[in-house]
């Protein structure tokens, strides 16, 4: 056997070892950090670790919603709004499904799932003081301002 074939054989592997090793070690990192469920950090303290992550979408981690940045919050509201948002979730991909297997139409999906959005906006305004959604508008009024990351 050839030297670079020997060296080949043994270095392949132990790079392969290392790199599986960093990839976990950052997974497990992040899972532990999600894991954690630190409710009690303030609004103040969850914008400042959430600033700059915002992601747009169905699927946003808890720590990065606008909803947790409300000031007065209580684990209540809270506990009410993650089972909304599973609901709602749950809602818009079964419509995602139903499209994607041309059940319904692109037409017909997005009228739905503008009419479960429209719902869903309603019960999160009922959970809500007036000042929290206020709050939340005004936080979303923001956060769709060209150059308001600045």
């Amino acid at each position: 056997m050839n030297t670079f074939l020997k060296t080949t054989l043994i270095l392949f592997p132990g790079v392969l070892l290392l790199m599986g090793t960093a990839l976990f070690s950052q997974a497990d990192a992040q899972n532990r950090f999600r894991a954690s469920g630190d409710t009690t950090v303030t609004a103040q303290e969850r914008s400042v670790r959430t600033q700059g992550t915002a992601q747009r979408g169905i699927f946003q981690p808890r720590d990065n919603r606008l909803v947790l940045q409300l000031d007065d919050l209580t684990e209540d509201q809270i506990d009410r709004i993650d089972a909304m948002n599973l609901q709602h979730r749950e809602k818009v991909m079964e419509l995602r499904e139903k499209m994607r297997s041309n059940v319904i139409t692109r037409e017909v999906y997005l009228a739905e799932r503008r009419a479960n959005y429209e719902n869903h906006q309603q019960e999160l305004k009922k959970v809500l003081t007036k000042a929290q959604w206020e709050q939340l508008q005004e936080l979303r009024a923001e956060r769709r301002r060209p150059g308001s990351d600045d």
